[in-house]
């Protein structure tokens, strides 16, 4: 199983663990915040300030999961792995906050995986 499969698997548990209009607890939100800077950090450029970049787009993006469903989480995590697919529950605002970041990051991120992320919000439309 891939690093992102289990991640998403994760992320299903926990939103099946959640009563209807219930959100995270904080130990678990702090949980997978952890393992989602893990997971992204290196791709953000692997110093203090990736990590510190992935956890804020992690909590920006959590405030905006709807109904206790964390699949923007996973879809969040899929498109720095450069796992495009499922990227369909990102709106605008996902995707403006995805750019913003990637504008933070762009002096310690690897120039090819700026380029590649970059390209594919381009591709998107999502970049303008």
């Amino acid at each position: 199983m891939r690093p992102i499969d289990h991640f998403c698997a994760g992320l299903e548990r926990s939103s099946l663990s959640l009563k209807r209009g219930e959100s995270l607890d904080k130990k678990s939100a702090a949980y997978i915040a952890k393992t989602f800077v893990s997971l992204t950090g290196p791709v953000l450029g692997g110093g203090a300030a990736g990590r510190e970049s992935a956890e804020d787009i992690f909590y920006r993006t959590l405030e905006r999961c709807r109904n206790g469903s964390l699949e923007k989480i996973g879809a969040l995590a899929a498109f720095f792995l450069g796992e495009h697919d499922g990227l369909m529950c990102l709106d605008d605002e996902d995707w403006e906050d995805i750019k913003e970041t990637l504008e933070e990051v762009s002096e310690e991120i690897n120039p090819d995986t700026l380029g590649a992320l970059m390209g594919e919000l381009v591709s998107r439309g999502k970049f303008g």
